[in-house]
């Protein structure tokens, strides 16, 4: 049985379409409440501001990404090179058909540091994907060429995404994610 979604998942579901489409400071607690069904006082009901709803957003999509990609990275089950292929095809899976890019990327740009809060989960987030991406590569490479090595692909990701959001072509994010898999091929 599928559970019912809450008004405050509404919110932060809102939020997160809108934050990836329109950005941060181009999208207001009215356009949320619009794009959620409630009336603008009742989103305060959950949140006390914009900030906080983005804060929010910013935690599921760190939970998400935890659970969905880089805890492929630990697979016990799978040898390294399985591991990397099934973090690219996430990877893929969670932007590809995903309007608005990765909010955590278009949120480095137009924010910055500039709101302490998002930086910190902006950090953390790249830092969990490089951490993943690292333990993968690393029996082969070494710590630090790992890490130089998921820094670029994580850049590569990251500019792959951009484009594929630009052109609407998805084989960009696709070939991303076949050379970073190749980094472990034969």
């Amino acid at each position: 049985m599928a559970l019912k979604k809450t008004d405050r998942d509404a919110v932060i579901d809102a939020a997160l379409h809108l934050f990836r489409t329109q950005g941060y400071h181009h999208t207001s607690v009215a356009d949320i409440a619009n794009a959620c069904g409630l009336l603008k006082g009742s989103i305060y009901h959950y949140f006390p501001g914009k900030k906080e709803i983005a804060v929010a957003a910013l935690d599921r999509v760190i939970a998400e990404s935890r659970e969905k990609i880089f805890a492929l990275a630990q697979d016990p089950e799978m040898p390294p090179a399985g591991r990397l292929s099934n973090m690219a095809e996430a990877v893929e899976r969670f932007f590809v058909g995903r309007e608005g890019g990765c909010l955590m990327g278009s949120l480095a740009l137009e924010v910055g540091d500039s709101i302490p809060e998002f930086g910190e989960r902006v950090r953390l987030y790249f830092e969990d994907w490089k951490t993943a991406l690292t333990s993968v590569l690393s029996d082969r490479y070494g710590p630090d060429r790992a890490r130089e090595l998921a820094e670029d692909a994580i850049a590569r990701a990251q500019g792959a995404i951009m484009l594929m959001e630009i052109t609407k072509d998805t084989s960009v994010l696709r070939r991303a994610g076949r050379d970073t898999v190749a980094l472990l091929a034969g």
